[in-house]
């Protein structure tokens, strides 16, 4: 019998990036494992000269915020290892105030595919 790898995420949420396979999911369980985030966050997809760039924009708590530069940038980095080691890729994080992200009703838009395809 063939064992199944375990479902990362919906085939309709799914990004390709430089080729690999990113669902939000993974993001999302990256930025669990940090304190002092809140649980919003977006991710900007853009694509200047031809190759695919990932952006996740990332809510911190007030506390956070308010901290040092030092510190946070120490933090944007720890949230981009983690990021890097659930996805694979290489990303570009930016934290941002609390209740700067969009909210909606029902389902989050966590996704903004800003890439152009040439047809």
């Amino acid at each position: 019998m063939i064992k199944m790898d375990r479902i990362t995420g919906r085939a309709d949420d799914m990004l390709k990036i430089r080729g690999v396979a990113v669902f939000p999911s993974q993001i999302e369980k990256a930025l669990l494992k940090m304190d002092g985030l809140e649980p919003h966050y977006q991710i900007i997809v853009t694509r200047p000269q031809h190759l695919d760039e990932l952006e996740v924009q990332v809510e911190a708590s007030p506390d956070l915020f308010s901290d040092e530069v030092k510190e946070l940038v120490a933090i944007k980095r720890k949230i981009e290892n983690f990021i890097h080691n659930e996805t694979g890729l290489r990303v570009n994080v930016t934290l941002v105030e609390p209740k700067t992200l969009p909210r909606s009703e029902g389902k989050a838009v966590r996704v903004i595919d800003k890439r152009k395809f040439d047809d």
